[in-house]
C-alpha cells in the first residue's frame, strides 16, 4: 500500500486528531511535500510518526542531534548536567525488537527503502516531530516554526469550545472563518468600513513562496490604517513572530498604505499569551503611541474580539431607531453572533432595551386593533 501522498498523510492525522485545525494540516502536507519528509502510519491508533534522525538531517544538523539533545534519554547524559533541557510535547517512542520490525516493514513497503540493521530507531508523533523542527536557528526549522509551534498548542488542536446555559449542552465548535463571517455580518448592519480578506502581491522572498498575502480585515481611516489579524485559538507569541516576521505583513502594509502610519492589530476571543503581550511591549519598547517597527511608523498591539464587536453594536444602536433595538438584541441572541458578542454586551442592550419600555419611549404595540368590550364604559 502506498501512503506517500500528502493525502493520506493528512486522513491520517484527522483519523487521530478529528479536531485538529484544518489550517494547520494543509501547511503540514505543504512541508512534508517541500523537504521529502518520510512518515510511516501506525496502524493500531492511526497519526503520523517520523524518524528523528532524518529530521535532524532535514534541519541541516548531525543526524544524532535529536538523540543527544532532545529526546527523552538525552536527560540522564552527562552532557546534561548543568542545564536543564526542554520537553517537547507529544509522543516519542524508542522502537526495538518486535514493534522495530514491524515499523521497519511498513517503511520499505512503503518506500521501497531499507533502514537496515538499525537495532534501535527513535520515532516521533506528528506533534513531537515538529516540536523538535522548530528548534534552533537553520532555515529548515525557521521554515517549521510558524506549524510547530501551533501544531503543539492545545488551543492549536481544539478550536474554541463554546457550551449553550441548556442542560447537557452540545459543544460548539467554531473556526476562524466562522467568527468572521460573524464579523462581517454585525458589519453590514453598522457604518465601520472594514474591508475584509484584502490581499496585496507579496514582494517578499518567503520559504512557503506565497504568491500573495491577505489581511483578516483592514480598516482605512483619514489618518492610520488599522490592520487586523484574527485567530481562533489564543495568540501566542510564534502568532506575532510568524506574522510580522515570517509574512511580513506589517511591512507590506506599508507597501500598500504608504505615508501613513499603521496600527497592527492582533485579536481573538481567546485572549493572548503572558509571552505574546511581552514581545508587544518590546516591539513597542513600552510606548502607547507609534513608533519604528522593521522602519514602519506602526503600533501593534491586541484587542478583544468581543471589544471589537462592543464597538460595533454601540455603531449600529447609535445609528438606528430605538424601536429597531430589540430586533438586533433577538439577532445577537439566536442566529449564534453571541460567539462573537460578549454576554455582558448582550445583557447591557437588554438593560437598555428594557429601560425604554419602562420610561415610556418604547411602547408595546397592541397585536391588533380589537378593544375587548369589557373595557369601554356603556351609556345607559
Amino acid at each position: 500500500m502506498n501512503i506517500i501522498s500528502t493525502d493520506s498523510l493528512k486522513n491520517s492525522i484527522l483519523a487521530s486528531t478529528p479536531e485538529v485545525d484544518s489550517t494547520i494540516l494543509e501547511e503540514l502536507c505543504f512541508l512534508t511535500r517541500k523537504h521529502n519528509l518520510k512518515w510511516v502510519p501506525n496502524k493500531e491508533d492511526n497519526g503520523a510518526y517520523y524518524i528523528m534522525s532524518q529530521l535532524s538531517v532535514a534541519k541541516g544538523l548531525d543526524p544524532e542531534d535529536y538523540r543527544k539533545h532532545w529526546s527523552p534519554e538525552a536527560k540522564s547524559t552527562p552532557a546534561a548536567k548543568g542545564r536543564q533541557l526542554e520537553s517537547l510535547p507529544g509522543k516519542a517512542f524508542l522502537l526495538k525488537g518486535k514493534s522495530l520490525a514491524r515499523f521497519k516493514k511498513t517503511y520499505e513497503e512503503t518506500y521501497g527503502k531499507s533502514l537496515g540493521r538499525a537495532s534501535a530507531i527513535r520515532v516521533g508523533d506528528w506533534q513531537h516531530a515538529y516540536a523538535y523542527l522548530i528548534q534552533g536557528k537553520t532555515e529548515a526549522a525557521k521554515d517549521f516554526q510558524s506549524l510547530g509551534s501551533r501544531a503543539i498548542e492545545d488551543s492549536s488542536t481544539k478550536e474554541i469550545k463554546r457550551i449553550n446555559n441548556s442542560q447537557n449542552p452540545p459543544v460548539k465548535l467554531i473556526s476562524e472563518n466562522e467568527l468572521q463571517d460573524q464579523i462581517i455580518k454585525l458589519t453590514a448592519y453598522s457604518t465601520i468600513n472594514l474591508r475584509f480578506e484584502v490581499g496585496i502581491k507579496n514582494s517578499f522572498n518567503t520559504p512557503d513562496e506565497a504568491s500573495h498575502r491577505r489581511w483578516d480585515w483592514v480598516e482605512q481611516l483619514p489618518r492610520v490604517v488599522k490592520v487586523y489579524e484574527l485567530k481562533a485559538r489564543t495568540i501566542s507569541e510564534n502568532d506575532i513572530k510568524n506574522t510580522l516576521y515570517s509574512k511580513h505583513y506589517l511591512e507590506l502594509a506599508a507597501q500598500k498604505y504608504n505615508n501613513k502610519p499603521i496600527e497592527f492589530i492582533f485579536t481573538s476571543p481567546n485572549g493572548i499569551s503572558w509571552e505574546a503581550k511581552a514581545l508587544i511591549r518590546e516591539l513597542m519598547n513600552d510606548q502607547l503611541g507609534y513608533t519604528n517597527i522593521q522602519g514602519v511608523k506602526a503600533k501593534i498591539s491586541f484587542v478583544d474580539l468581543q471589544d471589537i464587536s462592543q464597538r460595533l453594536v454601540d455603531n449600529i444602536v447609535n445609528n438606528n431607531p430605538i424601536e429597531s433595538w430589540f430586533w438586533l438584541l433577538n439577532k445577537l441572541r439566536t442566529e449564534d453572533l453571541n460567539f462573537v458578542v460578549s454576554p455582558r454586551t448582550i445583557s447591557k442592550l437588554n438593560s437598555q432595551v428594557s429601560q425604554a419600555y419602562m420610561d415610556g419611549t418604547l411602547v408595546r404595540k397592541s397585536i391588533n386593533n380589537v378593544v375587548s368590550i369589557n373595557s369601554l364604559d356603556i351609556a345607559a
